[in-house]
């Protein structure tokens, strides 16, 4: 799906070749939204608050529902303690959890239910490990379209209390992410299909943070750390920093950095094969729920950012995440997920010097599942802890 937007105007679009002829290739994001970047003109918009500022970069004419608390406008926050723990000077957090459901998926979500109203659809389908089911639900139900997740069993029962109660319909199914993934796209229900990795419309969603981190610091970080699943939201923020460049608002791009899980890192393998996706074996499971992957559906344009951006994948274990995430609560005062934590896992394996200006993506808040959280830190010792 190719879209070109101009300010006051609908779209047109088309649809774009698919690149690769692997069988696989209908699981993968591919598509592609595009805009006509001569003809932006003020951006952000002044005198707006939260997402509605970066309209002009978005693929829809309003942002057409809301919940209480404004999507974006995140902090950003200098995490000093943490980085004396990890010797690095110049660490901050994007603190992606104060979104109205605790996530950066509700930048997401906000913009793909906007198109949904404004393409007329009365139902919609997500297939999420948590977060982006939660999330959408939330703003389904607020615009008065039917939602339905499909989830796997394992999923935290927090995550799919909070689902019924913003009324979806959950469909729990045995196995890992990649299983319901696989089995729901094969199956294709009624509805649009919002899940990232095949509707492209959730990428632009989560760019917008790329915006924010400009705005904020006033520069481009050197390097920024991000959680991945599927992939989306790294795809997303390295696009955005791509476009502020096509604005001509900045000159230099960050390095990606992507945290997965070891031994579940489809994308180091595929950084390794030079290919487009990696699809593993057998593997573990993980405490980060989030990010444990067999697949990475939006991996084509995860790897595009990696590799454009000289970036890397780090991968760490469950043992790491749940001293990263005691550590972190403990020395920041907020509450990850263990699929955020993560992140703070990858610090100590940077490549990097001690004054990198690095920016850490909180992707989403641990009080959603805090009897998890409790669990995974009663035994496990603070950084630097005798």
């Amino acid at each position: 799906m190719r879209m070109k937007k101009n300010m006051g105007e609908r779209f047109t679009a088309k649809q774009l070749e698919v690149k690769t002829a692997t069988p696989d290739a209908h699981y993968y994001e591919y598509q592609d939204v595009e805009y006509d970047y001569g003809q932006i003109g003020t951006f952000p918009l002044p005198g707006m608050r939260g997402i509605e500022r970066f309209l002009p970069l978005l693929p829809v004419e309003k942002i057409a529902v809301e919940l209480p608390g404004k999507v974006g406008d995140t902090p950003l926050q200098q995490a000093r303690n943490l980085g004396q723990a990890v010797g690095l000077t110049n660490l901050w957090i994007k603190h992606e959890e104060t979104n109205p459901t605790g996530c950066l998926k509700d930048r997401e979500s906000v913009v793909v239910i906007s198109a949904a109203i404004e393409k007329g659809f009365d139902k919609v389908y997500v297939i999420s490990s948590g977060n982006a089911a939660l999330s959408t639900a939330a703003y389904a139900n607020k615009a008065g379209i039917h939602c339905t997740c499909y989830v796997p069993e394992k999923t935290s029962q927090g995550k799919q209390d909070l689902m019924h109660l913003y009324g979806a319909d959950i469909i729990t199914i045995s196995g890992f992410y990649e299983d319901v993934y696989r089995k729901v796209v094969d199956m294709n229900p009624p509805g649009w299909n919002v899940t990232s990795g095949q509707n492209a419309l959730r990428i632009e969603g989560a760019k917008t943070v790329a915006y924010e981190l400009f705005e904020q610091l006033g520069t481009v970080p050197d390097v920024v750390v991000v959680p991945s699943g599927n992939g989306g939201a790294l795809a997303g923020i390295w696009k955005g920093f791509i476009e502020l460049q096509k604005l001509g608002k900045i000159t230099k791009l960050p390095q990606m950095v992507s945290v997965q899980i070891k031994d579940a890192a489809p994308f180091s393998v595929a950084m390794a094969t030079g290919q487009d996706f990696a699809v593993l074996g057998e593997i573990e499971d993980s405490i980060a729920e989030g990010i444990v992957a067999q697949e990475s559906y939006c991996s084509p344009k995860a790897m595009a950012a990696l590799r454009e951006s000289g970036g890397y994948v780090v991968e760490v274990t469950d043992d790491e995440i749940k001293a990263a995430l005691k550590t972190v609560i403990q020395l920041e005062s907020f509450v990850p997920e263990p699929t955020s934590a993560a992140v703070y896992a990858a610090l100590p394996k940077l490549h990097v010097d001690s004054n990198t200006l690095i920016v850490a993506i909180n992707t989403g808040s641990g009080m959603k599942m805090l009897d998890e959280v409790v669990e995974a830190t009663k035994e496990v010792k603070v950084w630097g802890a005798q």
